[in-house]
């Protein structure tokens, strides 16, 4: 597996039982055992695709781990449906034990994921802890839905537009234009190291100016070389971005579903289960405050924040590897 090559990795393609269809990267290791050998499920965040966990997938093979890493709804070669309720973090958890079950994956796993990945990661665990061995959370955790239904802008407003006022524009009805049109500058403004991220890249109107010229181009992205960088702006082009946008139109849709589930459904990770939160110290949601909060949900996270912005598996890929991996090969033998 070289992480300069795609071709080097394992791609295929699966139909769930729901009829949902999905592109994904499988990796085994030498001395697999199935029903035995530890099983790793990696979730991805925005607007990345399996591709974004090139740097951790073989040295975790190595470990004598299987890898499995599927491109999320809306990305790449996966169905890419249209209604923004499908992309909610309970609607996608209640996705992933069919792709589970159509890999003949029975035994718990261990879920390893990056921000809207993560969500969907800790709604998994809350749901079906029986299936779920251990956590590891880059960014973020869960973020419960709000006590009542509410508007994007609502939501916003609530927390704050130096945090979240980026989703205004990813919610207009122009935002798959204008990415679409320009996905090369769109990678470049995102994917920045903590040194040279814009200050107030998440606030409203930053990356909507990047993108028209208003704020000077960046440069290309310093976490990437030209090739890597090649490889996403093909993957976005090709695969398009208004099925990722559905992960922020999907926002006012959280509470019905919420309400939908709510005999079933206890938003509380189990007090037994191993968690592990890699926490950014220069993007909102690794605030010290907003990493304690977790804790309501998830009691009994492990809290790690790194000296990154929000590309952790990239910015800190050699260290994150390494740490995640030593703490799940603790996890694994106990």
């Amino acid at each position: 597996m070289d992480p300069l090559e795609p071709t080097s990795f394992n791609l295929k393609n699966i139909t769930l039982a729901t009829g949902r269809k999905y592109e994904y990267c499988d990796q085994t290791p030498t001395e697999y055992k199935h029903g035995e050998t530890p099983i790793l499920l990696l979730l991805h965040g925005f607007p990345e695709f399996w591709y974004e966990w090139r740097y951790q997938i073989g040295p975790w093979v190595r470990r004598g781990w299987r890898v499995v890493v599927p491109n999320m709804l809306g990305y790449c070669g996966t169905d890419k449906p249209a209604d923004p309720a499908l992309y909610t973090p309970l609607s996608l958890s209640g996705e992933m034990p069919s792709f589970l079950d159509a890999l003949d994956i029975k035994h718990p796993v261990v879920l390893v994921a990056h921000e809207w990945g993560s969500t969907v990661a800790c709604c998994f665990a809350m749901r079906y802890p029986e299936r779920t061995k251990a956590l590891v959370s880059f960014s973020v955790l869960y973020q419960p839905a709000a006590p009542k239904a509410l508007t994007v802008s609502e939501v916003v407003e609530a927390v704050g537009n130096s945090w979240l006022g980026y989703w205004h524009f990813f919610t207009s009805d122009d935002a798959s234009a204008k990415i679409q049109s320009n996905i090369p500058l769109f990678i470049d403004a995102l994917y920045r190291s903590h040194k040279t991220v814009h200050p107030d890249l998440y606030g409203a109107g930053t990356i909507e100016k990047i993108l028209s010229g208003e704020i000077e181009n960046p440069g290309p992205s310093d976490l990437m070389s030209d090739k890597e960088r090649q490889i996403y702006i093909k993957a976005l082009e090709t695969g398009g971005i208004d099925g990722p946008l559905n992960y922020f139109r999907q926002i006012s849709h959280q509470f019905a579903i919420q309400e939908a589930l709510k005999s079933s459904f206890k938003p509380v990770c189990p007090a037994t289960l191993p968690i592990l939160l890699l926490a950014a110290e220069h993007e909102p949601f690794g605030h010290p405050d907003i990493c304690e909060r977790t804790k309501e949900f998830a009691p009994s996270v492990e809290i790690v924040r790194l000296d990154s912005a929000h590309f952790i598996m990239l910015e800190k890929r050699d260290e994150v590897t390494q740490r995640v991996g030593d703490w799940l090969e603790k996890v694994l033998t106990k």
